[in-house]
């Protein structure tokens, strides 16, 4: 096997993984503060359907997906694209599998933030569109950063949800499975060593951030 093409699998795994993060980022940040800050009949359900992806095994997650976009199902016949067997198909999968991971810690952070602060905020006039971006955004960063560091981690390292929905092309997790089974452990030390180094890289911005966290609000 080519070398070249665990090279393509990492390239693959890191740009796909900075997509669905950015996915998950647009709907994720908004839907953790709305769980936050907001009563209504399906909070419950909503919740629920955050942390699915958490205990769901991940074929099972693949398998669901498959279901909703597979060239089978009412949206793959609906709309003329092949969401499965493409780098769409992984985009999906990853965010799909990753989005709690970025939803519950910004949740907590959002948490965490004093309601007095709003109430003040719109006693000054401030709209609440604007008392998002003002307060609770700043406020909530060390705990959203965390969160999408850990989504874009969880995208890399995704496999059982990918197989099912796109095993080619190759992302990282796959190329190091598919590589075991043709010639063994030998044969995938390469795609493991690259993926330990990023999860190091990974690991150290993690850890200066939560210094940052540490050194700014003593927690």
């Amino acid at each position: 096997m080519k070398r070249t093409e665990i090279l393509d699998s990492v390239i693959l795994s890191l740009t796909t993984a900075t997509i669905s993060t950015i996915l998950v980022s647009i709907f994720g940040i908004p839907l953790a503060f709305v769980l936050t800050r907001f009563q209504f009949k399906a909070k419950f359900l909503i919740r629920m359907i955050v942390i699915l992806p958490l205990v769901l095994p991940p074929l099972a997650s693949g398998t669901m997906l498959l279901g909703v976009y597979g060239p089978y199902s009412f949206l793959g016949k609906l709309i003329p694209v092949d969401f499965t067997q493409s780098i769409l198909g992984i985009i999906i999968a990853q965010t799909y599998v990753a989005s709690p991971f970025l939803i519950l810690p910004a949740q907590a952070a959002f948490e965490a933030i004093p309601e007095r602060y709003e109430i003040v905020a719109r006693t000054l006039g401030k709209k609440k569109w604007q008392v998002f971006f003002s307060i609770y955004l700043p406020l909530a960063k060390i705990g959203i950063l965390i969160g999408l560091l850990m989504a874009w981690i969880r995208s890399i390292g995704e496999l059982g949800a990918t197989m099912m929905m796109a095993y080619n092309p190759h992302t990282v997790s796959i190329q190091i499975f598919e590589d075991n089974a043709i010639g063994g452990i030998r044969n995938s030390v390469a795609g493991i060593i690259l993926v330990i180094i990023i999860a190091l890289v990974a690991l150290t911005i993690f850890v200066l951030i939560r210094r940052q966290q540490i050194l700014k609000f003593g927690w």
